[in-house]
């Protein structure tokens, strides 16, 4: 699990790092863990952050509502915006 963590954390300041996003939503899985994996990625996150107090305040690492269904979701509402724009 820690290497898990680490991984991921090294993924997620990295994009934190380039775009300063003001929320990292992790679905899948991922999601599903909640709180068990949110804390000690945010923890192992924060040091590697440059500005870590400006994305500390500013960049909230939580999970999607809609968890491992967002990706299937958001392909289905792609597939109907181009069916829209062709029909």
């Amino acid at each position: 699990m820690d290497s898990y963590v680490h991984y991921l954390a090294v993924g997620v300041a990295n994009m934190i790092n380039i775009f300063f996003p003001e929320v990292v939503g992790l679905s899948g899985g991922v999601a599903n863990q909640g709180e068990n994996l949110l804390k000690p990625l945010r923890a192992a996150v924060e040091p590697m952050v440059f500005g870590h107090e400006f994305a500390k305040k500013h960049t909230c690492i939580t999970t999607c509502t809609l968890g491992y269904r967002a990706g299937v979701i958001g392909a289905a509402l792609l597939a109907k915006g181009q069916a829209a724009q062709q029909g």
